[in-house]
């Protein structure tokens, strides 16, 4: 089991959450693993624009658990309602959640909604959130955190050295890669062990790629992971096509220009699988 957190080390707009929720939906799909993806967001749909067309958000009103029961508004409220009562357990989580492939994929949404009150909840929600990632982390194979550093900066350390694995985004700018690479050196939650630098929004047609960063820029052999832009991957972010969008991707030949990004989604689960295996070796998780 494992806690595999995205997180944008840097100002710039890199796609932090589209790429959480790219590879939460392929490690669902080609993996016969339960995957949970947590939001931590505040008035974020991009999460839910992803998997649910706009004409079925009404629906979000209430959840139905597996009990029948109906949970009121949202799963992250009611989990912070539950966890300072002291009744949750592992099992707990997944009747919060809203449910995208049975059995492999499942998703914990952002606070979603607008007010002074709205702001002090998720305020005090925040302050779960590293229990409620530890808890399913013992119910789910992998948990996908898309980190939003708008919360709070003990809370959100608190994720990161919580996290077996930090897939720390960045953009495709120089000074952005060279600002990552340099704080994984000098900070003690971020290290080569277990952080993997990964370009967002990637251009490969350019003098600044992938193999020209990793050589001249950071001196190192193993080529910077990369999550490359697509334009299906936009559109189906946007109309709640992302399930039908992958399992459109697993006819895809290598020939097709979508394969490539495909396969660097593939590239960056086998480093994170990697550094997985050393770290267990090592019996650091």
């Amino acid at each position: 089991m494992s806690i595999i957190t995205f997180w944008n080390g840097t100002d710039d707009e890199v796609g932090t959450t589209t790429s959480s929720v790219a590879f939460a939906t392929q490690m669902a799909i080609e993996h016969n693993i339960k995957v949970l993806l947590l939001s931590t967001s505040l008035n974020d749909s991009s999460i839910k624009d992803s998997f649910w067309p706009e004409n079925k958000k009404k629906s979000f009103g209430f959840f139905a658990d597996t009990r029948n029961k109906m949970i009121e508004n949202n799963g992250l409220e009611g989990l912070e309602r539950v966890i300072r009562s002291n009744r949750i357990t592992p099992e707990t989580i997944k009747d919060y959640t809203k449910i995208v492939l049975k059995n492999r994929l499942e998703i914990l949404l952002g606070i979603d909604g607008e007010g002074e009150t709205l702001q002090k909840q998720y305020m005090l929600i925040q302050e779960t959130y590293p229990e409620i990632i530890e808890l399913a982390d013992r119910y789910y194979d992998m948990v996908i955190v898309d980190l939003d550093n708008k919360i709070k900066t003990s809370t959100r350390l608190e994720i990161l050295q919580k996290s077996h694995i930090i897939v720390a985004m960045t953009s495709q700018r120089l000074k952005s890669i060279q600002k990552i690479d340099n704080l994984i050196k000098q900070n003690n939650i971020l290290n080569e062990e277990n952080t993997i630098i990964t370009i967002g929004k990637y251009m490969d047609d350019t003098r600044y790629n992938a193999k020209n960063i990793t050589r001249n820029l950071l001196k190192k052999r193993d080529i910077i992971n990369t999550i490359p832009y697509n334009n299906l991957l936009f559109e189906a972010t946007q109309e709640g096509k992302i399930i039908d969008l992958y399992f459109n991707f697993i006819r895809l030949r290598e020939k097709d220009e979508n394969y490539y990004f495909v396969k660097e989604i593939k590239r960056l689960y086998a480093n994170i699988k990697g550094k997985i295996e050393l770290l267990q070796m090592q019996r650091k998780i």
